[in-house]
């Protein structure tokens, strides 16, 4: 493919680097302008009109930087791709150039391959570009030569002109429109403005200043008497011996009849709003009734869920067998609202079974495994952490798949213990026994345990750092243990400002009584 009608800007202050680029570009068959500076490259920008900027970033006199800000700054009608070339290859640098207003980056040192794959979708978005200006040039073109009806008449509404676009909108030939009152044709009706024969006799004695030039819709009249909707513009004409008005009208059957349409289509579009609202509830309740409260609640555990849209891809599950044990569970699937809901929602009724078998973690994570991978599409999963707690000989075992790590509380908040999140989540393949691994866990001192989903540990900041697990531990440590989820919630909230997660937050805390 051939891109010589695009002219590139290469800005650089190494020669060697120029040459590389002159090199690969030349293969590519563009045109190419070069720049030693910042600089430079702005005055070419001006002059030149290059397509295509590729910018480095340490030049003297003017950085890339820069030299990015004052090229956007220039305007146009046009976009003009630029692309970083740089060695600088830290995120706060890629952030920084792609804020001050350039639309992709390319580390030094370059790979032909990946440049020329780059430079051949540019040149394809600007061949759409220079293709899209020239349709709108030739619609413009087609626009301009489209000439409305033209009737020219006297102060007593005599037609004594008119143009063959008139004759058609019309109905009639132009020597038969020639003589006629243009009331016969143009019917005073009353419109929200006022009727048009009473605006132009009350400008013809000069109480309408308005009359002229402003634009009114009426009913128009062809001559086999169908009636039809129609704008007219009345001006004067500057004649001396006699007064003459010219009235361009233009037929807006059609542009009335798509008002009709979208007003039909916007009711429709409502009616299936309220619809799709509706179901939505109907959706979320039974939903929430598949989720017994009541065992969560009773089973002593602290439990938050924050959710992007209406629907969560969270669910945290505790509940307690008949002989004590407590069962826990915060799954997360893939994706957000109803999708992933329905996702994860298909394990809640097989634990709260597992829960009443009282049946042992390794033989219940093959269950839901198995289960999830035969109910589910492919690219869907759960990502999961279960755990079983006998708090009575303070033991239990936990499993974690596709989840941030688990983390053990001491009294004091600080972490004494992570547990690693080393299986994949729940519904990619079929397991068997063997392939559940289990972790132990004993405790003596009065604890806690600490499951979250990745939403919390990925939660941005307006300055884009990651809540992480450090923040998560910040947290912890100024809290006393009643009360260190809501300071996690509390911290969290101050660090994503008035932002929103971009994913929903799940947090189960779970009580290791001495």
């Amino acid at each position: 493919m051939s891109f010589r009608n695009f002219r590139v800007l290469v800005a650089d202050d190494t020669q060697a680097n120029r040459a590389l680029l002159r090199a690969y570009l030349n293969r590519l068959e563009f045109q190419i302008l070069m720049a030693e500076d910042g600089e430079e490259a702005v005055a070419l920008c001006k002059t030149e009109r290059p397509d295509i900027v590729l910018m480095d970033l340490m030049m003297p006199k003017m950085d890339g930087f820069d030299a990015i800000r004052q090229i956007r700054a220039l305007g146009g009608d046009r976009w003009v791709p630029i692309v970083i070339v740089s060695a600088m290859d830290a995120e706060y640098d890629v952030v920084r150039g792609l804020e001050a207003g350039a639309d992709d980056y390319l580390n030094k040192p370059l790979s032909y391959q990946v440049f020329a794959a780059k430079m051949q979708n540019l040149a394809r978005a600007l061949e759409f570009q220079v293709s899209r200006e020239e349709a709108r040039q030739r619609e413009a073109a087609v626009s301009d030569a489209v000439v409305d009806g033209i009737l020219t008449f006297d102060s007593v509404f005599r037609v004594v002109g008119a143009n063959r676009s008139a004759a058609g909108v019309f109905g009639c030939r132009e020597s038969e429109l020639q003589g006629m009152d243009i009331r016969g044709l143009l019917l005073d009706a009353a419109v929200a403005d006022g009727r048009w024969e009473d605006a132009f006799s009350a400008h013809l004695h000069g109480k309408d200043q308005h009359f002229i030039g402003s634009l009114r819709e009426v009913i128009g009249r062809r001559l086999d008497a169908r009636r039809f909707p129609c704008e007219i513009c009345v001006s004067e004409l500057p004649v001396a011996d006699r007064r003459l008005f010219i009235a361009v009208v233009r037929d807006i059957s059609e542009r009335k009849r798509v008002e009709r349409q979208l007003a039909d289509n916007a009711a429709r579009l409502q009616q299936y709003h309220d619809e799709a609202e509706a179901e939505a509830e109907l959706a979320k309740d039974i939903m929430e009734r598949h989720i017994r409260r009541d065992a969560l609640e009773q089973s002593g555990v602290q439990h938050s869920v924050m959710p992007t849209h209406r629907f969560s891809g969270d669910i945290v599950l505790a509940a307690r067998s008949k002989r004590g044990k407590l069962y826990a569970m915060l799954a997360d699937a893939t994706g957000h609202g109803l999708a992933a809901a329905m996702s994860g929602l298909a394990i809640v009724n097989d634990f709260y079974r597992a829960v009443e078998d009282e049946m042992p973690l390794r033989r219940m994570v093959l269950m839901l495994n198995n289960a999830l991978t035969e109910l589910l599409p492919v690219g869907r999963f759960v990502s999961a952490a279960l755990v079983v707690l006998d708090q009575e000989v303070r033991s239990g075992s936990l499993w974690l798949g596709g989840v941030p790590d688990v983390l053990r509380i001491g009294p004091d908040g600080e972490v004494t213990q992570r547990f690693l999140a080393d299986q994949l989540p729940l519904g990619i393949q079929t397991w068997r026994a063997e392939d559940v691994l289990v972790q132990a866990l004993e405790w003596s001192d009065h604890a806690q345990l600490l499951l979250c989903s990745d939403g919390l540990i990925e939660a941005e900041g307006p300055a884009g750092t990651a809540f992480g697990f450090e923040g998560v531990q910040r947290a912890l440590l100024l809290a006393e243990a009643g009360n260190r989820l809501d300071a996690l919630r509390l911290a969290l909230h101050r660090h994503l400002g008035d932002l929103a997660g971009h994913d929903d937050i799940s947090m189960l805390l779970l009580d290791l009584p001495r």
